[in-house]
């Protein structure tokens, strides 16, 4: 495949900064700051963008599903593989997707543990499967705490991935249910207490501030029973699906020739051996370079390194065509260009300067001769200054990150 790039950053060249110095000029002028060094991340769309974001993971909480839905589950495993079709936000049990295997029972150490959800962004990245019913309670509460009690976990014997069938019945499944752990668990809301200063803390009483009371809304098991697990089963009351870890076929794992739906899969790579990148979206790190994964092209990436300024270069990937692998190559600054800008930039400035102070004294007399100082050298020097300086300030801002985005190799 040919090195066509989709898309590269173009440094401005003489004819571009002259035309546009004068605009340029009135702009900085303005301002009265200095220009922003430092790109910033892109920041994470809200809605379906989050679901498809929270794809990555492999091994979400069960907890926020209806009973109805769980009591299926727990119904299924006993019959043998449980094959799914899971896109991140939402995970479908495919049972009429018969696979051979079994679940086998393995006794823990009892381990409890809180999760704690204040923001949408955390409902979306800690409690995927459930975000959308949630963020209605999240949003009256202010808070959405899950505690689970650990007792054992049920893990796939006699079962390969690459045994489920790609038609038929099984045409729409992602992933195995590869192990599932199992205990007690309580979901609550609100709780919590925000003072006029608007600090939070666990409610402790009366006083000036608002109180949200803690209430709960989905429970199962008793935790004081999950020590009674024997070797071959716990005990019923420390029974409850609380998590699962999922094993992606061989067609929706990271080497695989098709991933899911709408995605495109994308090499990162840094343009220099000695530097490391960061993958992005918003907040969260998808991998570090060199790393290949499938992507929405849709949604805004960023590549960051550890520089002490301007260490983000943005990831464009929305003409990226359909179904064609790409390769994401990220640049760091180019010192080089950040000091011929800065010196032109700082010449021009001086000259502009020099040029400005003459026509200021230009027409008086000399005390001496007599005669008149012209006004030339300042005509020449303010345009001519105030474009070197406009020009070099556009050079050193293409000298920050970037990333060039071409058909994988």
């Amino acid at each position: 495949m040919g090195a066509r790039r989709l898309r590269r950053p173009r440094h401005a060249g003489p004819a571009a900064i002259a035309a546009g110095s004068a605009a340029l000029g009135l702009a900085i002028g303005g301002c009265g700051g200095a220009p922003s060094l430092r790109a910033e991340a892109p920041e994470v769309p809200t809605g379906s963008a989050k679901c498809k974001v929270a794809a990555s993971q492999s091994n979400p909480l069960v907890t926020e599903w209806p009973a109805s839905e769980k009591a299926n589950l727990e119904a299924r495993l006993a019959t043998g593989a449980v094959a799914v079709a899971y896109s991140g936000c939402s995970m479908r049990l495919l049972p009429e997707c018969q696979i051979k295997g079994r679940y086998a029972f393995k006794r823990t150490t009892v381990a409890t543990d809180t999760l704690e959800v204040r923001s949408e962004d955390e409902l979306w990245a800690k409690l995927p499967l459930g975000a959308a019913s949630l963020e209605g309670e999240l949003s009256r509460s202010g808070r959405i705490s899950v505690q689970t009690t650990v007792g054992g976990q049920l893990q796939l014997l006699d079962a390969r991935p690459s045994d489920v069938p790609a038609a038929g019945a099984c045409r729409d499944a992602t992933h195995v249910i590869g192990a599932l752990s199992v205990g007690a668990f309580r979901m609550r809301s609100g709780g919590t207490l925000t003072a006029s200063g608007g600090a939070s803390s666990p409610v402790v009483g009366g006083g000036a501030a608002t109180a949200s009371e803690e209430s709960v809304m989905r429970s199962a098991g008793d935790p004081a029973r999950c020590g009674e697990a024997t070797d071959a089963a716990p005990h019923v009351d420390c029974s409850s699906p609380l998590q699962l870890f999922l094993v992606p076929l061989p067609r929706t794992a990271e080497e695989s020739a098709d991933g899911p739906p709408g995605t495109v899969r994308v090499s990162f790579v840094s343009g220099d051996a000695l530097r490391e990148w960061e993958v992005r979206i918003g907040d969260k790190v998808l991998c570090k370079t060199p790393c290949k994964r499938w992507v929405d092209p849709t949604l805004p990436y960023a590549m960051e390194n550890d520089a002490w300024f301007w260490s983000t270069a943005a990831v464009d990937l929305s003409e990226a065509p359909s179904g064609r692998p790409l390769r994401a190559r990220a640049y760091g600054t180019d010192t080089t260009r950040m000091v011929v800008g800065g010196s032109v930039s700082g010449a021009g400035w001086i000259a502009f300067g020099l040029g400005l102070a003459s026509l200021l004294r230009c027409g008086e007399e000399d005390s001496i001769t007599g005669e008149k100082s012209s006004c030339t050298p300042g005509y020449i020097a303010v345009p001519v200054g105030l474009t070197a300086f406009v020009g070099g300030i556009v050079y050193l801002l293409g000298a920050g990150p970037h990333s060039e985005v071409e058909p994988a190799p």
